[in-house]
């Protein structure tokens, strides 16, 4: 494609940000929304036939919805997805800013406390994605972009979604020499998610140390190195990021630290409170079993505990009772299902003109409390904002669109608004794979929100059990797009129906003059 070329009637090609093996990289405009994106042009690989070029299309379809619908901040943003030229595209957020492995080889080794804030970020995107039975499975440190302070997992075009084996079995070994775990170089092992924790210690060792881990001349080498060699210390870490690297390198998946573990060493590491909510992805057992890890004082080595724990009877009492004390009640005591309901009064339309520059002000910090657990939020680019606690995950997204050409920007808020009803209505069904099956609802109209707002439900079951209901408002030429995610529960209940459409209302009533 050359510069200029308008996609689909509506992503024009501005300039070429990179070239690489698969794919290259548009910094394009959206004649739609007239906003600044990066598309990403996938070329397929030479020799396919038209069945097989069919399955990759197929593939990364859906690995890019997949990823589109994980809202964390330190995950790419997805916004579309199409075909022209006879190849896939993939259009998501233009992060203006370097990749780690940019900043790796342009300034040598970072400091320790900085590799680890880096490690707690990415640590809690992979957890979500393996919640939701995706692996990256090619976590490096080219795949992650910094904005600011903020690192940024992106390219999850070689992703696969749990049990999906049909589409990729043909494919061989996708990733990068140096920062595959050794487990998916060999015939007969399958990945799961402590693979990309291994490549995500690979990533951070990388970082604190200006090399490699397992640096060779050339990519045969580095992989015989990966399978049959130790990891050499390192020298730069320190005494409890060192540790827990090497640990997570561990030849033997069963033996690498599960996320509650690395967590807490990197938060030790950055100097920040520790979480309330551990990630939850247990390497070992079924690749996506949701679990709890129990925390440890300190970071012993693996050769001390195997980093492994035996679970007696009395543990796995404790586990159930704590697991049924999750589905059935809230963090201040209440039932669940006993949740205060949406209220039923209509909130007007405000003549509204601006936004706030910070979209975690959209609430405040009572409101995302009470409504997800949360006082606090975390912006994932201008327009959006993701709280996160034991409750649930909740996102908020707002536009205000501005006139462009012949059309008012309420006129091109209605088109989008009908757009996005569309496409919802399209997706509705029920969908299942060998591991889990998704089951999402007709879009359904929600009155006295804005001048228009629907609603849709999607409910996961399987391997790993979720709910998540989406609302999306209308106020003139104001769109507000909020996500509730709830894990651990396989129906959508009334509450989580509620939180987003509450959420809604109070993000109106603050916007409102």
């Amino acid at each position: 494609m050359a510069e200029g070329t308008l996609l689909a009637g509506r992503y024009r090609l501005e300039s070429r940000l990179g070239q690489g093996g698969m794919a290259d990289v548009w910094r394009a405009r959206d004649e739609f929304l007239g906003r600044t994106v990066a598309v990403k042009e996938v070329r397929l690989p030479s020799g396919l036939d038209a069945g097989q070029r069919a399955d990759f299309c197929e593939r990364l379809l859906r690995e890019a919805r997949a990823a589109a619908a994980l809202p964390h901040p330190s995950i790419i943003t997805v916004h579309d997805v199409l075909q022209a030229g006879d190849r896939p595209w993939i259009v998501m957020d233009l992060i203006n800013g370097p990749s780690l492995e940019h900043v790796r080889v342009e300034r040598g080794p970072l400091p320790p406390e900085r590799v680890a804030g880096i490690g707690l970020q990415l640590l809690e995107a992979l957890c979500l994605a393996h919640e939701r039975g995706i692996l990256h499975r090619d976590v490096k440190p080219a795949n992650v972009l910094l904005s600011g302070d903020r690192a940024i997992l992106t390219d999850f075009g070689i992703a696969t979604l749990s049990g999906d084996h049909r589409l990729t079995s043909t494919e061989g070994i996708i990733g990068s020499p140096g920062y595959m775990a050794p487990e998916r170089l060999q015939d007969g092992h399958e990945a799961g998610p402590s693979s990309d924790l291994w490549s995500l210690g690979a990533t951070l060792y990388a970082l604190v140390e200006g090399r490699r881990p397992f640096e060779k001349p050339d990519a045969l080498a580095m992989l015989g190195a990966v399978l049959t060699e130790d990891v050499p210390p390192p020298r730069l870490a320190g005494p409890v990021l060192g540790p827990v690297l090497v640990a997570m390198m561990d030849r033997h998946p069963h033996r690498r630290p599960v996320p509650a573990e690395i967590r807490r060493a990197f938060e030790t590491v950055a100097g920040v409170t520790p979480s309330a909510r551990a990630p939850s992805a247990v390497p070992g057992g079924h690749p996506f079993l949701p679990g709890a890890s129990p925390t440890v004082p300190g970071m012993p080595s693996p050769r001390q505990r195997g980093w492994l724990l035996p679970a007696g009877a009395g543990g796995l009492a404790v586990l159930l009772l704590a697991v049924a004390g999750y589905l059935l009640f809230r963090p201040d005591g209440t039932p669940r299902e006993e949740a205060p309901p949406s209220s039923p009064v209509a909130v007007p339309s405000p003549s509204i003109t601006a936004v706030p520059g910070d979209p975690c002000t959209l609430l405040t910090s009572e409101q995302s409390k009470e409504l997800v657990g949360s006082s606090s939020g975390s912006p994932n680019d201008s327009i959006t904002c993701v709280w996160s606690a034991t409750e649930g995950r909740l996102q908020i997204k707002v536009r205000l669109l501005e006139p462009r050409g012949d059309k008012s920007g309420e006129e091109l808020a209605k088109d989008t608004f009908a757009l996005l009803k569309r496409q919802a209505a399209g997706s509705s069904g029920v969908g299942s794979d060998p591991v889990v099956t998704a089951v999402d609802s007709a879009p359904r109209d929600l009155t006295g929100l804005g001048d228009e707002a629907f609603a849709k439900e999607t409910s996961v079951s399987g391997t790993f059990t979720s709910a998540e209901s989406f609302v999306q408002v209308r106020s003139g030429r104001l769109l507000l797009e909020i996500q509730y995610y709830l894990t651990g529960v396989s129906e959508v209940s009334e509450t989580v129906r509620s939180v987003p459409e509450r959420a809604a209302r109070l993000a109106l009533e603050n916007l409102g003059p």
